[in-house]
């Protein structure tokens, strides 16, 4: 399931329809030193690319606090 749908409490298979399917992406500007992976839809993919990595966590606030209480959930290594 999508991340950001799922913080979010919206229906991502619903919402994408038949091209339902999640890849992961990586954010690197939220937390200093270390990236974090997460899974999102066709549609947040989208969003995450025409907005990029600020604006789409300020437009999704409840992933971006979703992200901040589940911080070991999404962080990888550090660069």
């Amino acid at each position: 399931m999508c991340d950001v749908c799922k913080a979010e409490g919206l229906d991502a298979e619903f919402r994408n329809g038949e091209r339902f399917r999640i890849s992961a992406s990586k954010l690197y500007r939220v937390f200093k030193g270390q990236t974090a992976v997460i899974k999102v839809c066709p549609l947040h993919d989208i969003q995450l690319f025409m907005l990029g990595e600020q604006k789409f966590l300020l437009e999704n606030l409840g992933f971006l606090k979703h992200l901040n209480q589940h911080r070991r959930n999404f962080v990888s290594k550090s660069f």
